[in-house]
Order: structure tokens, then sequence, then C-alpha cells
């Protein structure tokens, strides 16, 4: 039997609210140090959209869009914490807020290697 739900009203999700979700999922993934600051010619194209340190947020043409600047652990398979953390972050907002994201772009900026340690 399926039961019909009667909307109360309207449920609105600040972007900033995103980027928060998106930055804790990005943070708690093996393999990456610390997300990395974002060019200040990219943070300029996405005015309409919400940033933090290292995420941009576009949400134009009613898409939900995320680009992520990671600094990675040495000896990670850059390939694979990439494809992680686009899993962790779409799965993450799918899961508190119901939205379907329509891609999450990483973009390595460096990987950091101890003071002792060689590439």
């Amino acid at each position: 039997m399926s039961e019909e739900r009667e909307s109360l009203g309207r449920i609105e999700v600040a972007p900033e609210v995103l980027v928060t979700i998106a930055h804790s999922a990005a943070t708690r993934l093996e393999g990456i140090r610390k997300l990395g600051p974002v060019p200040p010619d990219a943070a300029r194209l996405f005015r309409r959209g919400a940033h933090q340190n290292g995420i941009l947020l576009d949400l134009s043409d009613n898409k939900v869009k995320f680009d992520i600047y990671v600094i990675m652990d040495p000896h990670v398979n850059i390939m694979e914490a990439s494809r992680a953390l686009q899993t962790a972050v779409a799965e993450a907002i799918d899961n508190m807020v119901g939205i379907t994201i329509d891609a999450v772009n990483v973009h390595v900026e460096d990987v950091v290697y101890a003071q002792n340690e060689a590439a």
C-alpha cells in the first residue's frame, strides 16, 4: 500500500551547506593531505556559486558541480584517491541532502613529501 504525503512547504539548502558537506567528505579521505588553494581566476568564474578553501561549487544551469583542489600525500595512487574523493562527495551530498551531483572535478595541485623523503 502506497502512502501519499502532502507537502508541508519548501525546503531550501544554502550553497554553503553543500560546500561544508563536500569539505568534510574530502578531508576524511586517506591520501588527501589537505585542500589546496583555489586559483584566483577560477574563483572569479564561479561567482554564482559558493566556495571555501579548496572547493568551488557551481550551481549554474540547474546543475550541481564541484571543483575540488587537493594536495595529496606521497605514495598514494592519485587516480584511485581522486575517484574515491568523487564518490565520497557525491554520496555525502546524496545521503545528507538528497541532491544528485552532476560532476565532482578533482584538481591535484601538489604532492607533499617529508623533508627527508625524495620523490
